[in-house]
């Protein structure tokens, strides 16, 4: 989804679009409007910490980064996380695999800080780091048709987050029952997520069995 459409998505829920609707390419004219304009002004700070609240809960599907073996100088591997990528929050699991087959979803592995540690590979084998991601934060300068990094059916709930949370004075029982409507949808996708990944932990070989 869209910056702007996120906005508007939160306008409506908060019933400020009773005799109208609510356009995209009209955004910039509701800042100006006395209707919107409160409301559009303090959006940038709800939704960045509502960025922080799915990124503490790891709802995001995780991505991936690939670490191919070489020559083995060391007994040991270092990866700092902080330099193959720029969105690294925290580590879910390591997968081994080589070109024998041979595949490990969920191997042991050591941390310092950021900096992965796993027994060094060489020719013909690689990890493949899953990670829980980032989310950029947004200032009142990004642009409404900023498409944001975050799937569909997560940040469709953002609204509520931040209907909770600009409500939170003036109207604290609608503010109470947003924030419930987005609370029960992240444990909802968490749910989801954890009875995916119950399956992944598995040792197997092309060549077992094999005399």
């Amino acid at each position: 989804m869209k910056l702007g459409e996120i906005k508007l998505e939160s306008l409506k829920l908060m019933f400020a679009n009773v005799d109208i609707d609510l356009y995209l390419d009209r955004i910039e004219y509701y800042k100006q409007d006395e209707t919107y304009r409160d409301y559009l002004v303090n959006m940038p700070g709800a939704i960045n910490r509502c960025f922080a609240s799915i990124e503490e809960k790891r709802v995001l599907p995780c991505k991936r980064h690939e670490i191919v073996g070489g020559p083995m100088r060391s007994l040991v591997l270092r990866v700092d996380m902080d330099a193959p990528v720029d969105d690294f929050l925290d580590l879910h699991r390591v997968v081994y695999e080589n070109d024998r087959g041979d595949y490990e979803a969920d191997i042991s592995f050591r941390r310092e800080g950021n900096t992965i540690v796993l027994p060094a590979i060489g020719f013909g084998e690689r990890y493949v780091v899953l990670y829980h991601p980032t989310i950029p934060r947004i200032t009142a300068a990004t642009a409404e048709d900023t498409e944001l990094p975050i799937p569909d059916g997560i940040a469709a709930h953002i609204p509520y987050f931040i209907k909770g949370d600009l409500f939170r004075a003036d109207e604290p029982n609608e503010a109470s029952e947003a924030r419930n409507w987005y609370e029960a949808a992240m444990e909802a996708i968490v749910s989801k997520t954890e009875g995916r990944s119950t399956s992944v932990k598995n040792i197997y070989s092309q060549t077992e069995g094999e005399a």
